[in-house]
């Protein structure tokens, strides 16, 4: 742990600090001052919750305080050091719309319990060139001549690892200009403020290089769409919970996966929370469609990796416009919760899901996940598990402005297909 006193003498040797935050909605943003002014802004500073969509107007105050432990140099500006905050209310008390400390309470919760809670987040993107097109003609794991984004992919993951993520593989993409890479294990809390510092830096390394960087979950329509695929690791006592040394998973990974199968649907929202996220979880694009679980078994919503002898498992669903705070605080609470109720899922499979018969899918209890946004929020709703995790406030703004685009969507898909998707091209091409 770093104190905000140690910190002093290395803020003061730059010009600028930038406290960053995250909104409901998993935009980071960000407010600056001179270093000079250190000493008086460093207990934190007021924001409008309410332009920020924290907030409704009558209630718009709100506190970011710097964890000084997220202290870092932006590398593409080193004049300015880069410190992540926690949202507060004027007393002084974690404000209930604050996804960093929704995550901290999940993850507490959890360690009451002797759990200790590592992700490993996969992140895939888009570079876009000129006309919204791709800007390159890459395949899956391809190199040069085809890979021509891939000193300019090395930079962002060289900045990514300066600003203290650990990054294990950089790779093309299986569509044209699609390009990923996947972090190293680590708590989850970490891991969710790496994700965000990651996000930037891709973004800000592709406009200094000309190209427009998207997290958009389907920005071509027959592309592959891009994921955040979270994959999930529980230990207790330095012992995973989620192996067992004789059938290779324990009977923890299963009720694990059944809290997750069993609020997956209320859970879907937060998830995948555009209109076009529901573009990608279409059959045919390796996005899954159907909740169902398997070893090995990359059709299956969880996928409990089949080449290694420490078993962990990785939800497949999930796209980059999640909060990923949220994200990772639910499917943390609804595991831990089916392990308490011995919560059974459909049995394992290693099938083709997407290939299965209607009448196969039935016999195994597989079903469909929201093909919608509207469905999506219907399911969150009626959610008191949802609730519980994030708030009744969180909820309240949340459904009440996704109400709001998805309204704004149908409208213009009355118009037609085309109107509909330049409705989300400018929607979430650039905010994606």
């Amino acid at each position: 742990m770093v104190s905000l006193e140690e910190l002093r003498p290395k803020v003061l040797s730059l010009d600028y600090v930038q406290f960053q935050f995250t909104t409901i909605f998993g935009e980071l943003k960000a407010v600056e001052f001179p270093s000079s002014l250190w000493d008086e802004m460093c207990g934190g500073t007021g924001v409008d919750g309410s332009s920020l969509g924290f907030l409704r107007t009558e209630q718009s105050d709100m506190v970011v305080v710097p964890d000084p432990d997220s202290f870092t140099v932006l590398p593409w500006d080193d004049r300015v050091a880069r410190l992540i905050c926690d949202v507060l209310d004027n007393d002084g008390s974690p404000h209930p719309a604050c996804p960093r400390a929704i995550l901290k309470k999940a993850v507490a919760g959890a360690g009451e319990l002797g759990f200790e809670y590592r992700t490993r987040p996969e992140l895939e993107w888009y570079y876009v060139g000129e006309g919204l097109a791709p800007a390159d003609d890459g395949r899956y794991m391809d190199t040069l001549p085809y890979d021509i984004y891939s000193s300019l992919r090395r930079a962002t993951v060289d900045d990514v690892q300066a600003m203290g993520a650990g990054v294990k593989t950089i790779h093309h993409e299986n569509g044209p200009g699609q390009q990923e890479f996947e972090f190293t294990p680590n708590l989850a809390l970490k891991q969710a403020d790496d994700v965000q510092t990651a996000k930037v830096a891709v973004k800000t390394n592709a406009a200094m290089d000309g190209v427009t960087a998207t997290f958009m979950p389907k920005p071509f329509p027959d592309e592959a769409g891009s994921g955040l695929h979270i994959h999930q690791y529980l230990t207790r006592g330095g012992e995973n919970v989620f192996a067992d040394p004789d059938e290779g998973v324990s009977e923890f990974l299963v009720h694990y996966t059944g809290g997750v199968m069993e609020h997956v649907d209320s859970m879907t929202a937060v998830l995948n929370p555009t209109t076009n996220s529901y573009r990608r979880l279409v059959p045919g694009h390796e996005a899954p469609v159907y909740k169902s679980w398997g070893v090995g078994n990359r059709t299956a919503l969880i996928r409990v990796p089949g080449y290694e002898k420490s078993a962990r498992i990785e939800y497949r669903a999930t796209d980059c416009s999640t909060n990923i705070y949220l994200a990772q605080a639910l499917l943390l609470a609804a595991g831990l919760e089916g392990v308490k109720r011995k919560a059974e899922p459909m049995q394992p499979t290693r099938e083709n899901v997407e290939k299965m018969t209607a009448a196969r899918r039935k016999e195994l209890g597989i079903t469909r996940l929201p093909s919608s946004l509207g469905d999506a929020l219907d399911s969150l709703e009626g959610s008191g598990f949802v609730r519980r995790v994030l708030g009744r406030e969180m909820v309240g703004i949340f459904l009440e402005r996704k109400r709001l685009e998805l309204r704004e969507y149908l409208e213009a898909e009355r118009l037609g297909e085309s109107e509909a998707r330049a409705w989300e091209i400018k929607r979430y091409l650039e905010r994606s």
